[in-house]
């Protein structure tokens, strides 16, 4: 009877080995053969099919229905943006009317900046003080390469601002390249909600000056600093895509709106698109889990869209950390009456598997009932010299269907087997107990 019940326990207590028909959706995976480790990119596509935040119910199984090595390759870290403060100095403009001949005359510090710059004109009469262009000055013959120019006002800076800003660079302040024209530069005041889009994007480029000149009416604000972005690749080449999604208004809670997510995508950043030109409003934005989560806040700003004809300008859109969250929620203030359309950034999940047993090899994903094991692939990839190939997905197919979705049920063997065993052993020890009671005590 006791080795019967241990037999039981043991065949009760194994794990049910999983197969591929535990696992809703299939994918091919295509490769070149012959390499140790491969390495896949899951976008949304794919991971709609998941059911796990966590993105255990992702598998790969090779020829023979065995799972092999497989686990994500995140990146070693995110990408940056490293900011430098940049000298700049005011370049005077002739008066209206007057050609731009220029005579310039510099002066330079003992590093080489520029410390002084004239440019004068064949009109006898000054330019306005505040005609000018602004002149930024790197300080390096060969500076690195930079992509973005950052204001900060003083706080003596007159609002409203609304500029358009040309830019063209130079390395001699001879010969001149145009990176970009109609620039937005805004920072506006309506109603207590403050509109700042106070950044200027230059692509790419290396040059040391940067000449800024308006091309609208205005005149430039008061400024505290200027400081250029140069991103920091860190080895992630992973491809930036947006999930846009549209909301449904909450009942009795005006401006409020709830999004669902179709897959658990890893957001970077969150943007929110008002539904009509010339529009402002508060926005916070949270998101959680399930309808029993609490909402966790995740950012809050300012959204815009000012202008017309397609001269349209635009918020920057706020970075967060990583959310996997499927259920979102936007609240605006005022209160909008139409839904906005919420953008969630998010790159291409990127996870390597060790070519083990017989191609071909083949991905499974969303299960109730199956869950990946934690192998140590990371290592294995440290210790060989060779890195791992790119492999793709052919067209996706049903392996487990809707089956591999439900949940286990009572009637699963194992379960039923579990509580036989339970409740032999439960009248064995009833028993044994009874048989002890009814035994006359000893004189």
């Amino acid at each position: 009877m006791r080795n019967a019940l241990l037999l039981a326990l043991l065949a009760a207590g194994s794990a049910h080995a999983a197969t591929p028909q535990d696992y809703a959706r299939q994918w091919p995976i295509q490769a070149e053969p012959g390499a140790a480790a491969y390495v896949l990119e899951l976008d949304a596509s794919v991971l709609e099919h998941v059911t796990r935040a966590d993105l255990r119910d992702l598998a790969v199984f090779n020829a023979n229905g065995e799972p092999v090595p497989f686990a994500p390759w995140p990146p070693e870290r995110s990408d940056e943006e490293l900011r430098e403060p940049a000298p700049w100095l005011r370049v005077p403009l002739p008066a209206p009317g007057q050609p731009e001949s220029l005579a310039l005359r510099l002066e330079r510090d003992a590093d080489g900046r520029l410390r002084g710059l004239d440019l004068r004109t064949n009109d006898t009469t000054p330019p306005p003080a505040e005609r000018h262009d602004l002149l930024v000055d790197r300080g390096e013959d060969e500076p690195p390469a930079i992509a973005r120019l950052h204001f900060r006002l003083a706080d003596s800076a007159q609002l409203p601002v609304n500029l358009r800003v040309r830019v063209a660079a130079s390395n001699d302040l001879v010969d001149w390249q145009v990176l970009g024209t109609g620039l937005p530069l805004v920072a506006l005041d309506d109603n207590g909600l403050r509109i700042e889009r106070l950044q200027l994007e230059l692509g790419r480029t290396g040059a040391r000056y940067l000449r800024l000149s308006i091309e609208n009416e205005g005149n430039w604000p008061a400024l505290a600093a200027l400081e250029t972005g140069r991103p920091q690749r860190a080895g992630d080449e992973r491809e930036s895509k947006t999930l846009s999604l549209t909301g449904v208004a909450v009942a009795d809670q005006p401006g409020v709106f709830d999004f669902r997510s179709p897959a658990p995508v890893a957001v970077e950043r969150v943007d929110v698109e008002l539904p009509t030109t010339n529009a402002v409003a508060a926005v916070t934005v949270a998101a959680r889990d399930g309808d029993e989560a609490w909402w966790l806040p995740i950012a809050n700003f300012t959204a815009f869209r000012l202008g017309n004809n397609g001269d349209e300008v635009r918020h920057v859109p706020p970075a967060t950390g990583l959310h996997r969250e499927r259920q979102w929620r936007v609240t605006t203030q005022p209160a909008l009456a139409t839904p906005p359309v919420l953008q969630l950034g998010y790159r291409a999940e990127r996870f390597v598997l060790l070519a083990q047993g017989p191609a071909p090899y083949v991905l499974l994903a969303g299960s109730a009932r199956a869950a990946r094991d934690d192998y140590p692939v990371q290592a294995a990839l440290a210790a060989s010299t060779t890195p791992p190939q790119a492999a793709t997905l052919g067209p996706g197919s049903d392996a487990g269907g809707k089956a591999a979705l439900a949940p286990s049920r009572g009637e699963d063997w194992q379960r039923w087997l579990l509580w036989t065993v339970l409740g032999m052993g439960t009248a064995l020890v009833l028993a044994v107990s009874l048989k002890v009671l009814r035994q006359p005590k000893a004189e």
